[in-house]
C-alpha cells in the first residue's frame, strides 16, 4: 500500500527524476561529521552461519539511533517508526528496510563496550576540529530516574534486622528438628544446618509435602519442619544477595538492583518521597561532554576519579584544570588531582556560609579563634587556650583514611558568660574543635585559586557549560527516566544521549560559523 492508494483525484504516475539533491539540516550535517569514517569494528559479533544478515551496518544504526535521540525519539518502537516517516533517515537507509524495534533494542543492549570507544573516538573528532581548549575540565551531577518501580525498595537497615530474626527462627527449627527426631543439627552455621535438616528430611522416606492442605486439613510434624526449612532457606538466600548488592549504600531495588533510592528535585509527588535512580555525571569541555559516569552513589564525593580516569585512559591527552563545586569538596579528591598535576578549582564546602554575617560574628567557630602555631593551640574570645589533645583517624566509606586533630579547653567553660554564644545547645562540659590540617592547606589553595579574576571566570563557565548540558537533556529533550536497567545498560543509554547532545552543540556552532573557536566565556568582554 502506498500514498496514490488515498488519492481521489490524481492519476497513477511514474516520476522518473532520481537526481533530485536532498539538503541537510545544520544538526544532519553534525551528525555525518561526527560519525563517517570511523572504526566500528567493534560492533563486529561473531554470527551464526545460519543465522540472517544483519538489517543495516553498525555506522547506519549508530546514525539512525542518535538522530531519532535528537528528535525526541528514544524508545526502539518510535525510533523503527521514525525509520519509516522520517524524509533525513529514509534517504539514510536508501531504499533498505527499517530495522524493526528489536534489532534497534537488541543492538544498544550487546555493544555497551562498543558504544564507549565510539563515545571517544567523536571527542578525537571534536578536537581535531578545533571544538575543544583540551585545557580545562568542568564536572557535575544529576539524578535520573530508574526503569525500576516506585516502590520496589529494598532498605538495607531492614534487610540486616529481619536477617537477625531469621537466624533466630532458623535456631528454634533446628532445636524442634533435634527434639522431634532426636538429631544433632549444628546451630553454628545456618546454611550448612537448614540443607543438612533438608537432606535428613529427604531421607526418611516419609511423604514431605501433604496431598491435601487447608482448612480441616493437618500436616504432621515432619511435612511442617520440611515446609518451613525451605520457606527459611529461600528467605537466607534472599536476605545475603540483598546485602551482597547494598555494599557501600543503604537501599537497592528489587527490580533493578543497581539503582539506588535517591531524593529527587522533581519530586512531582510532593512528599520528599525517595525514587530509585542513577547518579550521572558529565566532564564538560567548551560545552561538550567528553567524559561520563553513571553510578549509584547519592553523593557526587567518590565519582569524580573513576571518571577522569577512565577519560584519561581513552583519551591522547589531558587536562590541567579541574573545576567543579562543593559536591565534590573532599581530602581524596585533592590528593588524586594533586598526583595527577591537575590544578583544582574546586569550591570548599563552607565558602558561601563563610562570607556571611552571621558566620563571622559567630565565636564559636574555630574559622573566628586565634590559632597560636607556636603553642599549636586555639585561643578562644575570651582568651582561653584550647589545646591539643589527641589525633583521631578514621575510614570512610570508601575505605579513605582522614586524620583530624582534636583541640579541647581545660577549664573555664563551665562558668563562661559566653558559653551560650561558643558551645549554644551543646552539654560538653568543655569546648572541643577537630581539625584536618591537610584538607585546610587544600582549601586555602582552593580558595585562592577561585576568588582569584581567572578562577571567578571559570567557575562561571562551570555553571554556563556543565549545568547547560543537564539543562538540553532533561529540561529540553524531557529525558528524565531510563529506558534499560542495570549500570552497563544506563551507561550505555546515558552515551547516547550524550553524543546526541554533542551533535546538536556542533550543529548550532555550524549554523553560527563558528567552528574552530572553541566556546570560553569572557567576563571582561561582557562587562568592557
Amino acid at each position: 500500500m502506498n500514498l496514490t492508494s488515498f488519492s481521489q483525484y490524481q492519476q497513477l504516475s511514474l516520476d522518473l527524476n532520481i537526481s533530485i539533491p536532498f539538503e541537510v539540516t545544520d544538526h544532519e550535517a553534525a551528525l555525518l561529521i561526527l560519525l563517517q569514517n570511523l572504526d566500528y569494528s567493534d560492533f563486529d559479533i561473531q554470527k551464526k552461519k545460519s543465522g540472517r544478515p544483519n538489517a543495516v551496518d553498525p555506522y547506519t544504526m549508530v546514525l539512525l539511533i542518535l538522530y531519532s535521540r535528537t528528535q525526541g525519539r528514544y524508545s526502539s518502537r518510535q525510533v523503527e517508526h521514525l525509520c519509516k516517516r522520517d524524509l533525513f533517515l529514509t534517504q539514510i537507509l536508501q531504499g533498505r528496510k527499517a530495522p524493526d524495534h528489536t534489532t534497534i533494542d537488541r543492538f544498544i543492549r550487546r555493544h555497551g563496550n562498543a558504544i564507549d570507544g565510539l563515545f571517544f573516538q567523536v571527542i578525537e573528532r571534536l578536537g581535531s576540529l578545533g571544538e575543544l581548549s583540551k585545557d580545562i575540565i568542568y564536572q557535575d551531577g544529576t539524578k535520573v530516574e530508574s526503569k525500576a518501580g516506585r516502590y520496589s525498595f529494598v532498605w538495607k537497615k531492614a534487610t540486616s534486622k529481619n536477617l537477625d530474626k531469621l537466624y533466630r527462627h532458623i535456631e528454634i527449627l533446628l532445636s524442634e528438628a533435634n527434639n522431634h527426631l532426636g538429631w544433632t543439627l549444628d546451630f553454628k552455621d545456618y546454611d550448612y544446618g537448614l540443607d543438612t535438616l533438608i537432606e535428613q528430611l529427604k531421607g526418611t522416606g516419609k511423604d514431605l509435602i501433604p496431598k491435601r492442605t487447608g482448612r480441616g486439613h493437618r500436616i504432621s510434624e515432619v511435612q511442617k519442619l520440611y515446609r518451613d526449612a525451605l520457606v527459611y532457606k529461600e528467605k537466607l538466600n534472599r536476605y545475603k544477595d540483598y546485602l551482597s548488592s547494598m555494599v557501600g549504600r543503604n537501599s537497592m531495588s528489587k527490580t533493578d538492583p543497581d539503582a539506588t533510592f535517591m531524593r529527587m528535585k522533581d519530586d512531582y509527588m510532593r512528599n520528599g518521597q525517595l525514587k530509585p535512580a542513577y547518579n550521572l555525571q558529565v566532564l564538560v569541555d567548551s560545552g561538550y561532554i567528553v567524559g561520563s559516569l553513571a553510578s549509584a552513589d547519592r553523593t557526587d564525593y567518590a565519582t569524580m576519579i573513576p571518571a577522569i580516569d577512565h577519560m584519561h585512559k581513552s583519551l591522547t591527552w589531558k587536562y590541567s584544570k579541574y573545576c567543579a563545586d562543593s559536591g565534590y569538596d573532599s581530602q581524596q579528591n585533592f590528593e588524586y588531582l594533586e598526583e595527577q598535576g591537575v590544578r583544582a578549582y574546586i569550591k570548599p564546602q563552607g565558602y558561601e556560609q563563610e562570607k556571611k554575617r552571621k558566620f563571622r560574628k559567630d565565636i564559636g567557630k574555630k574559622e573566628n579563634m586565634t590559632f597560636d602555631a607556636d603553642q599549636d593551640c586555639f585561643i578562644c574570645t575570651r582568651g582561653k587556650k584550647l589545646e591539643h589533645k589527641y589525633v583521631r583517624t578514621r575510614k570512610n566509606q570508601y575505605g579513605y583514611e582522614t586524620t583530624t586533630h582534636i583541640y579541647r579547653c581545660r577549664r573555664g567553660c563551665k562558668t563562661c558568660p559566653t558559653r551560650s554564644a561558643c558551645m549554644k545547645r551543646s552539654k560538653a562540659p568543655y569546648k572541643q574543635v577537630q581539625v584536618n590540617n591537610k584538607l585546610a592547606k587544600y582549601h586555602r589553595q582552593a580558595l585562592n585559586l577561585i576568588t582569584s579574576d581567572e578562577g571567578s571566570e571559570i567557575r562561571v563557565n562551570r555553571s554556563i557549560q556543565a549545568e547547560g548540558a543537564f539543562a538540553q537533556i532533561k529540561a529540553n529533550w524531557s529525558f528524565r527516566r531510563f529506558l534499560h536497567s542495570g549500570m552497563s545498560g544506563v551507561h550505555t543509554e546515558w552515551l547516547i544521549m550524550c553524543l546526541a547532545m554533542n551533535a546538536i552543540r556542533l550543529g548550532n556552532r555550524l549554523a553560527r560559523n563558528e567552528i574552530g573557536k572553541p566556546f570560553h566565556y569572557r567576563i571582561s568582554e561582557e562587562t568592557a
